[in-house]
């Protein structure tokens, strides 16, 4: 299926949507790319730097005049800017966010009266943000889901798939409350460990150094995603709250166990506890 737009609106121009902008460029995909942003001056900056064609200062500008619109905000924002597009798109009008959570999505569906909503989440990024951040390239090899419901317009699937298919990712599809149980543990939850360990060892001191300056690159690796973006951040944990919780209590049983094992000083346990959790990743 050949997949072109005249125009694109992308709505919130960090990270992700620009690198989306950046990326439908690299294949032609749109002739023009409408962008919007809270900030003027993000908005500003991804025009400069070529990533958008032209700014919009209203998202009732781009659902009116844009034939896809993708929307990269933080996700608690998303329900509301949804509502908004839904009062001026037409049937046309292919509607679809890079949201990590997927709560929403029932609910927003129904705002709709041309089912315009495709929900999808482009698992894909750095601890970097802002425009200046994203790059054609983010997408390159890793996956999307995309979470249809019951409701959900096939061709628009249809279209969103490609899309994403196009820029280079590999598409899986599951329900949204699926996706929000995986992602608590796969990539909620990681962050989650990556703040609190930092948190855990930010009063540490050696000789008046704060002792992160002597971290080799396991911890830096580790902790790396804990310079993500804070305000992204609180929205997902709270989104995703349910889910996140019970993937915290796992993660509990689980340092509770090793905890133990070392406390008794119990190396056959130690090792098995390694090899098991080691043979998950070689798998």
């Amino acid at each position: 299926m050949k997949v072109h737009f005249k125009r694109v609106g992308v709505i919130g121009v960090g990270l992700i949507g620009s690198s989306f902008s950046l990326a439908l460029k690299k294949l032609g995909i749109a002739d023009e790319i409408w962008g919007y942003s809270n900030s003027g001056c993000s908005a500003q900056k991804a025009l400069t730097m070529g990533i958008i064609d032209r700014i919009s200062n209203q998202i009732k500008d781009i659902a009116i005049n844009c034939e896809l619109i993708f929307i990269a905000i933080p996700v608690l924002s998303i329900p509301d800017v949804l509502k908004e597009i839904s009062e001026y798109v037409d049937e046309k009008t292919i509607v679809t966010d890079g949201g990590s959570t997927k709560h929403f999505v029932r609910q927003c569906h129904k705002y709709f009266k041309y089912k315009n909503f495709v929900g999808g989440h482009p698992i894909a990024g750095t601890e970097k943000s802002g425009p200046e951040a994203g790059f054609a390239e983010l997408f390159n090899n890793s996956a999307c889901i995309v979470t249809p419901i019951e409701e959900t317009d096939k061709n628009k699937l249809e279209i969103i798939i490609n899309i994403w298919k196009l820029i280079g990712m590999k598409v899986y599809l599951m329900s949204p409350e699926e996706h929000d149980k995986i992602m608590a543990n796969i990539s909620h939850m990681p962050h989650v460990i990556a703040y609190s360990l930092v948190d855990a060892v930010k009063d540490k001191y050696f000789d008046g150094m704060g002792i992160t300056k002597l971290a080799g690159g396991g911890f830096r690796d580790f902790t790396r995603i804990a310079k993500s973006d804070e305000r992204m951040w609180t929205d997902i944990f709270l989104a995703n709250r349910d889910f996140l919780l019970l993937a915290i209590e796992d993660f509990q049983e689980s340092l509770t166990n090793i905890k133990t094992y070392i406390e008794q000083k119990n190396a056959s346990k130690i090792k098995e506890f390694l090899i098991k959790t080691k043979k998950v990743l070689i798998d």
